[in-house]
């Protein structure tokens, strides 16, 4: 008999579906990049599913996550968690590469994740690292702004000795006034992820204006420095699948998401481009870019 039940027992953990699932929402390397990471620090199987950023893949994720049943999954991107947050509300979710996430829809008792922008003291610091001589950075602060956040950014530039002006700005087109209201002693601008104020014409023109006026150009993500800024600090992805997978072990082992804040990225990237410093007319110490994670040529 105990053969038996042992023989029962080992058949339906053979068939048992993995406990935790991972949900891509597109195949951008933001998307894909931690998930290596993150099986390899989970130490179990776990299904995964790319949504490839379309609605009828979404629709057939959530049919199959339902008959899985995860105990948790771990969602890379806004469409990937606010589908999972609608679809699956029961469902412990720990999301990541999210910017704006309260945006989207993306919150609830049984959401938590990894913030996809760096603490402002961290970026700061790496920047003046880079730029000593910069005393004098701007932010347009757009209607969504969040002001815990620009708080921690005027804490931040007092810190390390830096001035920080804030201008206002309503919409992308009202961008180019509150532009025009930097004080000339301005020698860099810091862009903050606001998908009410930065559409992609407005970019390009905050591009170009930058490099016109001779302000170093900061953002917050690897791809607005292809695009054509300066510099930024990011999360690092094999970091940040090693953390979602850390987790995904406390809610496995009963946390609940509700108790576990939002956490700062732990490993992070400084990105930087040498040809948007040879357009700006920037010299970079060559010493320097030893100290840099990406460069962009």
């Amino acid at each position: 008999m105990r053969c038996l039940m042992l023989g029962l027992l080992w058949s339906a953990s053979a068939l048992a579906g993995p406990r935790v699932a991972v949900v891509q929402s597109d195949d951008l390397d933001v998307y894909t990049a931690p998930v290596a990471a993150f099986m390899e620090e989970l130490g179990e199987p776990a299904m995964v599913v790319n949504l490839h950023g379309r609605r009828a893949e979404a629709d057939a994720a959530i049919v199959r996550l339902r008959r899985e049943d995860p105990d948790a999954v771990f969602a890379l991107g806004a469409k990937a968690a606010w589908t999972l947050a609608r679809e699956m509300p029961d469902t412990p979710v720990i999301y990541a590469s999210i910017l704006e996430p309260g945006r989207y829809g993306v919150s609830g008792n049984q959401v938590t994740g990894i913030d996809a922008t760096v603490d402002p003291g961290l970026f700061l610091s790496q920047f003046s690292g880079f730029f000593p001589d910069v005393d004098q950075v701007a932010v347009i602060r757009g209607p969504g702004s969040d002001p815990e956040r620009q708080t921690r950014m005027q804490d931040a530039a007092g810190t390390v000795g830096i001035t920080l002006t804030i201008v206002q700005a309503t919409s992308p087109r009202d961008v180019r006034r509150s532009l025009g209201q930097l004080p000339d002693e301005v020698q860099a601008l810091w862009l903050q992820p606001d998908r009410e104020l930065l559409d992609a014409a407005t970019f390009r023109y905050l591009t170009s204006e930058s490099r016109r006026r001779g302000l170093l150009l900061l953002v917050e993500t690897e791809n607005m420095v292809s695009a054509g800024a300066l510099f930024a600090v990011v999360p690092d992805s094999a970091g940040v699948g090693r953390q979602a997978a850390t987790l995904v072990k406390r809610v496995l082992d009963g946390a609940a998401p509700a108790i576990l804040p939002v956490e700062a990225p732990q490993r992070t990237q400084v990105i930087l481009s040498t040809r948007a410093a040879a357009l700006a007319e920037v010299d970079i110490d060559p010493l320097l870019l030893d100290f840099v994670d990406v460069v962009v040529e």
